[in-house]
């Protein structure tokens, strides 16, 4: 059952996190404009939620409340494919900028899944096992 775990909080910013263990998934639901300091602590959490789980599991992005990404960012986005038993990494990217940015940091983080609007999104959540 997904939980909401954590939101942590930056002046201009916010990161609300989730966990399902059953389902074996982390989200990170960013509200605003997202510094590398909302980043770094989004890694911290993932690599917390893979030490509780026994089995790959999938990172999830919900970008759909982001404002302004900071393009310090890049620096720890190339961490993320290094958290141990990471399946895959999805990102919900409903804004057409949203998915330029991800199609221009390709070399440093290649999601592998990107779904474009609400029914891609509610239909893989839907799926996940």
């Amino acid at each position: 059952m997904k939980e909401k775990v954590a939101q942590h909080n930056r002046l201009i910013g916010h990161v609300n996190f989730f966990e399902d263990k059953e389902k074996n998934f982390f989200m990170a639901e960013p509200h605003g404009n997202i510094n590398p300091s909302l980043l770094k602590e989004d890694l911290e959490r993932a690599r917390s939620f893979a030490n509780k789980v026994n089995t790959e599991w999938t990172y999830i992005t919900n970008t759909e409340h982001v404002g302004l990404v900071n393009p310090f960012n890049l620096l720890y986005l190339k961490d993320v494919k290094r958290i141990k038993k990471l399946k895959r990494i999805v990102v919900y990217a409903p804004h057409l900028l949203h998915r330029i940015l991800l199609k221009a940091a390709w070399f440093i983080v290649r999601p592998d899944i990107i779904l474009k609007n609400p029914d891609e999104f509610d239909s893989f959540m839907r799926k996940l096992h």
